[in-house]
Order: structure tokens, then sequence, then C-alpha cells
């Protein structure tokens, strides 16, 4: 079995308590990741890809979890999670179709995959 790509991405709250979601090339609502890069951490490389894909800058909180899935291109990917915090404004990253930060409940109704979902309750749970 091949080995998984390591990758690490965050769930940004705001002041006002709304997480951050961008919505991807392919039109889906996502939380911020990408890939770990040589000598980073996964906690560097959650608050680069947050930076470079939304222009927030955010500071990690602790630790949620991570995911494994195969991603459109057969590759398998593992991502650890970051509960965050930080502001705008956006500055959305070439490629992005969308961003914002929206209330828990609209998050929820956006994002498109139930692993997302389960990272957003349990962000909110250990808040």
């Amino acid at each position: 079995m091949p080995e998984a790509v390591p990758g690490a991405g965050g769930l940004v709250f705001n002041a006002r308590g709304e997480v951050l979601l961008i919505r991807d090339k392919n039109g889906y609502w996502v939380f911020p990741k990408g890939h770990v890069e040589a000598g980073e951490t996964p906690q560097e490389t959650a608050t680069r890809e947050v930076r470079e894909e939304t222009g927030v800058r955010a500071e990690v909180d602790f630790e949620i979890g991570t995911t494994r899935y195969t991603n459109d291109r057969g590759v398998m990917r593992e991502v650890r999670w970051y509960r965050m915090r930080g502001e705008g404004p956006i500055a959305l990253e070439p490629g992005l179709t969308g961003a914002g930060f929206f209330e828990p409940a609209e998050a929820r109704a956006r994002l498109a995959f139930p692993e997302d979902v389960r990272l957003l309750d349990e962000a909110l749970a250990r808040a």
C-alpha cells in the first residue's frame, strides 16, 4: 500500500465565532489545507497554507484530528487538522473560486464532505 502524502490544514475561527471556508477549483466548500514542505512541522504547514490560500494570518490553538482520503488524481493523502484563530481580510489564491467566514450552521450546510462536518463539530465541541 503506498504511503500517504502528508498535509495539514486549519479550521480558522474569527472573534465572532465564524469559521473560514474556501471554495476550491471544483466548486467544493472546504477548509484550507496543503502539503507539508521539507523542514516544516504540520502546525507550520497549516499556518502557511491558510495564509497562502486566503491571506488570513492565523494561529494554531490545538490539533483536532486527521483525515485520510484519495484525491481526484488517485493520490492517498493524510491531513492533520488544527483549530486556529484569525481574522480577515481575505485575499484569495488564484484558482480558488470563493472564501468567507461563516456562522457554524451555514458552514455545516455548505461543506462538501462528511469528514469536514465531523471536523467542524469536533472543533466546536472543544472550543
